[in-house]
């Protein structure tokens, strides 16, 4: 379980997230656990991955040995990336693409958003990309983080100080997700 974070306001762009690893009841906090991150950089992006721990072992596989075929620079180009690694992932990390009974493509069975220059996205685990003007939240935590995120947005001037509080709100309240967070926040070259 979860919460990750994105957040653009102004000419700043930021992405947060908690930092427990969970299986069941099962809970570990960064304390114990040396990989606790669940933002990892590539480039001048920065992606937060929420969903099953296997996600960040594959993601981070994807960057070491596939880097050159990821391009994050927009909605499209990230759709485009995500298409191409489809295969890859299906094949030799051995997904299961099963999600639901109707569903209308394979699932790639990652779930992540990605803060960039350029501004801040989602990618479903059917590769949809979502652009977002303002904030968007992933994983367990994400209605509380939401709803922080709402009351805020326009109280508040840092996107990085939105996107901490928000994830430190879904912390207080869901048992999925725990301090300390990690964030990180980037300049935008647009608005």
């Amino acid at each position: 379980m979860s919460v990750i974070v994105v957040v653009r306001k102004g000419r700043e762009a930021a992405i947060a997230a908690d930092t427990l690893q969970s299986d069941d009841s099962l809970q570990l906090g960064a304390k114990y656990i040396v990989n606790h991150e669940k933002i990892m950089k590539i480039g001048d992006n920065y992606l937060g991955l929420a969903g099953w721990a296997a996600a960040q072992d594959i993601m981070e596989s994807l960057i070491r040995n596939h880097g050159a075929q990821i391009d994050l620079a927009d909605r499209g180009a990230i759709f485009e990336t995500m298409r191409r690694l489809h295969s890859i992932i299906k094949t030799d990390y051995h997904i299961d693409t099963n999600e639901e009974k109707d569903q209308p493509v394979e699932s790639s069975q990652l779930a992540m958003l990605v803060a960039n220059p350029r501004g801040i996205f989602e990618v479903d685990s059917y590769r949809t990309v979502s652009e977002y003007a303002r904030y968007w939240a992933l994983g367990s935590g994400r209605t509380l983080a939401l709803g922080a995120l709402h009351v805020l947005y326009d109280r508040l001037d840092s996107a990085e100080e939105i996107a901490n509080a928000a994830v430190a709100a879904a912390c207080e309240f869901d048992d999925g997700c725990a301090l300390p967070a990690t964030s990180y926040s980037i300049g935008l070259t647009t608005d």
